[in-house]
């Protein structure tokens, strides 16, 4: 027996323990009492805390959630992936709370993912090399930021089964055989169901990568490339086949849903979700303890960019030509559609730009970016691999360290039962645990969003469906209804009526009246499901049955499991892994493996809560990072929030970039209401926003809450116009009421503030047709002047051209004259309407100047020129060289084009 395990540890490949343990230096802070307080993390516990209650019940695949929305009723699982909440829900079926099984899937997805990725790399490379390749995964800062920040559980699942896929799809083409087949289905079937967005993300990749691995291994192979496809295919509609359960229902009923109608928005959002070659690969900055804001930069980090082209170098250089190309393909596949080039693309695939964020391609590109780093270490003479290994690791490890620790404490969401998760809805405003209420019925005019009053019923019974309580109170006095079943209503009415219920009409739904099958459908006002009772006393049962599409689509998934059982069964084992590629040796999986164990322990029992390493500590008066003071307080009531100040990242922008720029707050007293802070770009009168900002919460989250101990960073990417003039600019910002949209004041009364800085727009400057040449003391030309007189309005276009930037601000006159040369009316102002004054002007710039003046008298010329508001001195002007009389330039009235 002893013989036996030895042998057993001799053949054992280390790496998978190793692979195993990595995440474990991430995973022990994570773990305390409750969850991390993340974007979505709270979404996902009323999700499971569902799943777990409706598993229990009886229901084996959960649907509609009859209390969701307010105790509406939602079609979650039916249009949310279900995967992660159904293996979350099976384990809270031993007792494990909603808050517990949250923290439990989301470490195993880290650690599937980590393996994985190991696995994946062994196909390619050395042991060595393939830990090197997942601790790259482990420690991306894409998956670090799922962790601290976003806290999407199914994507987390999602994204770790990405690299089993890439595996499954390798194995099918290169060896075709029934149980490669089943390696492609499961993990791509688990994607599907666990994650939409990953779902589209990796058909992308996959789809492109089982065709070039086929055509690849059938040039090797002469005659087997049908073969390859076939089987690769068999494995794509597999995959399809076991989740038809979950897709066949989305495919028919998403019409039903507003999601199926888009968002009005979605092209604007996505255009501003795009990285900037700057982001791509930068380090993660330190997090400042003192800011409540915990928002983590999506990047690939500077380790994925330097060892993936290290990788990329010595799989060249070994001669591995076929893997280089395909591994820069994925990198430069991955980086064009993070970066706004690719719009295009997202634009024109059927749905794809409501996946609303491009960053969720980091999920899918650090599979390519960890193995081309991985195969670094072939650059490496074995006798120098050891230190070379340990070197990136700990390289790897310390970029990401500060995406690493908490600063937020642990947060237990109150999901014991169906009210609980009411009453979070009512005080989040996240309806159906939803970001955007995307899947409301389509039904109804209006989105009801008052809960029932006796809303104590769901306590006891989830499940209950009554009478709308307004329709009794408010319009039908002799309306009685009386509960006598969850679903079950005795009904006494004097006259035949609609009765409308507390719960949305979806497909699926039946009633029967007093024991008989009778038509449900949804009302007008707010697709409730609604009854037509005649008069005296019935009873109504209301039921949720599912549709043809659901019970289809469970047929062919329970099918498609027989399929997978016989393919397993009647097909031959998997061939062992390929002599050429060495394992991970025992001694080095040993020391690494305790190695990750001790660091893990010491990061999690010392480091992490002892120190503030890898952090910084910021007086919340004075943040790091925060370049123009302004302490200016806003105030509703007795709330009050101070903005201390400001960083802007750059003064010029042109139409159709990118302005970003970071507010600094911090609350005066522990602040009670929720605001929102609203940020634009606008001319010099305030009479025009060339860009707006405008997210739902400031950084930090909902403010209510916020004390003075802390401030809060509040980030901005404002996107320029395409409309916006090349003048320049100011950046307006208000504090808002999150709701009404009511301003806070500052101390003067006015409800907007105006920051110094200037912001310069750069355009392309108009073309003019050149039709006189007027100099104004060297500096600048008129090229051409148009005038029209019609029915008592002068419209005077001036077309100026820059040629010296002007020191001072002038201000332009605009005589009208009579036949006499008597002034009739005349303007005195700023050009361009004292959006751009002239000393902004630039050398080179045309500028288009538009006047309007008003009179009755009638109008033979005009006078132009420019002063010095000072002093009154008129700036010289000369025509051919000579100098025009009292340096003003008299026209008639003459309409010219002045634009090509």
């Amino acid at each position: 027996m002893k013989a036996t395990f030895r042998h057993y540890l001799q053949d054992f490949d280390f790496g998978y323990l190793v692979a195993a343990l990595l995440p474990l230096i991430g995973i022990l802070p994570t773990l305390g009492d409750g969850i991390i307080e993340t974007a979505d993390g709270p979404l996902h516990i009323q999700r499971i805390s569902a799943m777990i209650t409706m598993l229990g019940d009886g229901n084996l695949w959960p649907r509609w959630v009859p209390w969701f929305h307010l105790g509406y009723g939602y079609p979650i699982f039916n249009f949310y992936a279900p995967g992660t909440f159904y293996l979350s829900g099976i384990i809270g079926q031993f007792g494990i709370s909603a808050n517990t099984a949250f923290v439990i899937v989301t470490t195993l997805a880290w650690i599937v993912g980590s393996v994985g990725m190991y696995r994946l790399a062994r196909i390619f490379l050395p042991g060595r090399a393939a830990i090197l390749a997942a601790m790259m995964w482990a420690y991306a800062p894409s998956r670090l930021f799922e962790v601290w920040d976003q806290g999407s559980m199914p994507q987390m699942m999602g994204a770790a089964l990405i690299p089993w896929v890439f595996m499954g799809a390798w194995l099918v083409t290169q060896q075709p055989t029934r149980r490669h087949v089943v390696a492609l289905a499961l993990p791509l079937a688990g994607v599907v169901l666990s994650h939409q967005p990953m779902t589209f993300i990796t058909a992308l990749y996959v789809g492109a990568l089982v065709v070039i691995l086929s055509y690849w291994a059938g040039r090797q192979h002469p005659g087997t490339l049908r073969k390859r496809l076939l089987y690769s295919f068999g494995g794509l509609c597999l995959a399809g086949g076991l989740t038809a359960i979950f897709l066949l229902p989305v495919a028919a009923e998403l019409q039903y849903v507003q999601a199926s109608r888009g968002a009005e928005d979605t092209v604007e959002f996505l255009r501003s979700q795009f990285l900037s070659a700057e982001e791509l690969f930068m380090q993660p900055p330190v997090i400042d303890l003192a800011d409540i804001r915990y928002e983590l930069p999506t990047t690939l980090g500077p380790m994925a960019g330097l060892l993936g082209l290290v990788g990329i170098s010595a799989l060249l250089r070994k001669r591995h030509f076929a893997i280089a190309a395909l591994l820069t393909a994925g990198i430069f596949f991955t980086l064009f559609m993070l970066t706004e080039i690719s719009i295009t693309v997202w634009t024109e695939i059927p749905f794809f730009q409501q996946l609303r964020f491009p960053e969720r391609f980091l999920r899918a590109g650090v599979v390519v970016f960890a193995l081309a780093g991985g195969a670094s270490l072939l650059l490496i003479p074995r006798r120098w691999q050891a230190l070379w290994l340990a070197g990136s690791m700990t390289a790897v490890l310390l970029s990401a360290a500060p995406l690493m620790y908490p600063i937020q404490a642990p947060l237990t969401i109150e999901a014991n039962n169906p009210l609980d998760e009411i009453l979070w809805e009512e005080d989040e405003r996240v309806w159906g645990t939803t970001s955007y209420d995307e899947f409301d019925p389509i039904w109804g005019e209006h989105i009801p969003l008052v809960r029932v009053a006796e809303s104590s019923v769901y306590r006891d019974n989830p499940y209950s469906i009554v009478v709308r309580p307004t329709d009794i109170l408010e319009q039908w006095p002799d309306l009685q209804a009386e509960q006598i079943a969850a679903k079950t209503t005795r009904i006494q009415t004097t006259s035949a009526r609609p009765v409308r219920f507390h719960q949305y009409y979806f497909p699926g739904w039946k009633a029967w009246l007093d024991g008989e099958p009778t038509e449900v459908y949804g009302e007008d006002e707010f697709g409730l499901l609604t009854v037509d009772v005649p008069a005296g006393e019935h009873t109504v049962t209301l039921n949720y049955a599912g549709t043809t599409a659901q019970r289809a689509g469970t047929a062919m998934t329970l099918l498609s499991l027989g399929i997978v059982a016989l393919l397993i069964i009647s097909g031959r084992p998997m061939p062992q892994q390929p002599a050429t590629q060495q394992k991970l040796e025992s001694r080095w999986g040993i020391a690494i493996a305790g190695a990750v164990a001790l660091l893990a322990l010491v990061n999690a029992l010392y480091i992490s809560p002892n120190t503030t390493l890898f952090r910084r500590q910021s007086p919340p008066d004075s943040p790091v990072g925060m370049a123009h003071e302004v302490n200016v307080p806003f105030r509703m009531g007795d709330d009050e929030i101070m903005l201390l100040g400001y960083t802007i990242e750059q003064e010029s922008v042109k139409p159709g970039e990118k302005l970003d720029i970071t507010l600094f707050w911090r609350a005066q007293n522990v602040i009670e209401g929720r605001y929102r802070s609203r940020v634009q770009l606008v001319n010099l009168s305030v009479s025009e926003a060339w860009a707006v900002s405008e997210p739902p919460v400031p950084g930090g989250g909902n403010t209510n809450g916020h004390a003075p101990d802390k401030y809060f960073s509040d980030p901005h990417q404002l996107h320029v116009f395409e409309t916006a003039q090349p003048y320049v600019g100011r950046i307006m910002v208000q504090m808002v009421e999150k709701y009404d949209g009511i301003p806070l004041l500052l101390p003067d009364g006015s409800d907007r503030l105006i920051l110094d800085t200037i912001i310069r727009i750069e355009g392309d400057s108009e073309a003019v047709s050149t039709r006189v040449d007027y100099q104004f003391a060297n500096q600048l030309s008129l090229q051409c002047i148009s005038s029209v007189y019609d029915d008592g309005v002068l419209q005077v276009d001036l077309f100026w051209h820059v040629q010296n930037s002007p020191e001072h601000d002038y201000v332009a006159f605009i005589h009208a004259l009579d036949a006499d040369g008597a002034i009739v009316t005349q303007f005195d102002g700023p050009p361009l309407n004292g959006d751009y004054p002239t000393s902004f002007w630039r050398e080179g710039q045309s500028l288009a100047d538009h006047y309007t003046l008003a009179t009755d008298e009638p109008i033979d010329s005009i006078g132009i020129g420019l002063y010095l508001p000072d002093t009154l001195e008129r700036l010289s002007v000369t025509h051919d060289g000579v100098p025009v009389q009292d340096n003003r330039i008299i026209l008639p009235i003459a309409e010219q084009s002045c634009v090509p």
